[in-house]
């Protein structure tokens, strides 16, 4: 959907031997679900699940270690979920490139009661798709068509917090750094701006500088705070560190929409892939 939509030329999924392999023992990679729709994010909930987000079936799927369904919650067109600083989730809605006019916005709720509320809404969302806390509490909301959102504490979007990012479709945070990917840009940009100053991103790494867009949607950083970026696109998952040095984790993937990393689930620090082909893999990071 995501290359229709863009219109751009799309990387096959392969890595590009200009890129490298990422040094150091090979990550083992296993299935951990498996179906035919399309799964766009996941998180931990610090009760021993994970949720995923079904874009086909508009809800939200929580399952135990074994991968066993505990429970469901309907969400139209979920994207992003986060477990926030107060340890409830909360997830996108109106995740859709197609409709961008449709409501969109986030909710939130109890993981262990399961009654989703509007957290924040309106016009200030068109399609929200990544989203991630910093540690003061606030969170971003990554929006192709509206760049980079900030919601602060209480659900109220921050008006003077503006960024002119088409395209931002995943974030992740650091400090007082909030990055994000260009899903438009055909050289495939994570860039990153200041919490206190959104008006002046600043490029971190170019995943594709050959223009042929990789199609870069969510990221996560690991353990070792390096970033670690799916790319829908060329069927990849990159590392790159904050100097800007990347290479390939993995390659060969169909369509991988989101990283993770297990906390309070499985062995902590295994990374999850969510893929639009309707696997989630499991990987195991070479030590």
């Amino acid at each position: 959907m995501a290359a229709t939509v863009l219109g751009l030329t799309v990387a096959p999924a392969t890595a590009s031997a200009s890129d490298g392999s990422c040094p150091g023992p090979k990550p083992t990679v296993s299935t951990f679900l498996h179906s035919a729709d399309w799964y766009e994010n996941a998180e931990f909930d610090g009760h021993g699940r994970i949720w995923i987000a079904n874009l086909t079936a508009n809800r939200l799927e929580a399952y135990g270690p074994a991968g066993d369904l505990r429970a469901t919650v309907p969400v139209n067109a979920p994207g992003a979920i986060r477990r926030g600083p107060d340890g409830l989730l909360y997830a996108n809605f109106g995740n859709n490139a197609t409709s961008h006019g449709a409501p969109s916005g986030v909710v939130r709720f109890d993981p262990e009661h399961p009654r989703p509320t509007v957290y924040a809404t309106g016009d200030a969302f068109g399609s929200a798709n990544g989203a991630e806390f910093d540690s003061a509490g606030n969170l971003y909301v990554a929006d192709p068509f509206a760049g980079l959102v900030k919601i602060r504490p209480g659900g109220r979007v921050d008006p003077d917090w503006k960024t002119d990012l088409p395209g931002a479709d995943g974030v992740a945070t650091l400090g007082g750094q909030v990055f994000t990917t260009l899903l438009f840009d055909p050289k495939s940009a994570v860039v990153r701006v200041t919490r206190a100053d959104a008006t002046h991103p600043k490029t971190l790494v170019e995943l594709s500088p050959d223009g042929v867009g990789k199609l870069p949607d969510d990221m996560a950083f690991g353990p070792d705070l390096r970033l670690y970026v799916a790319t829908y696109g060329s069927g990849e998952v990159f590392r790159t560190d904050l100097a800007g040095r990347k290479c390939v984790l993995l390659s060969g993937l169909d369509h991988p929409t989101s990283v993770r990393f297990a906390q309070w689930f499985g062995r902590p620090g295994d990374m999850y892939v969510t893929e639009a082909s309707g696997s989630v893999l499991r990987v195991r990071l070479g030590r």
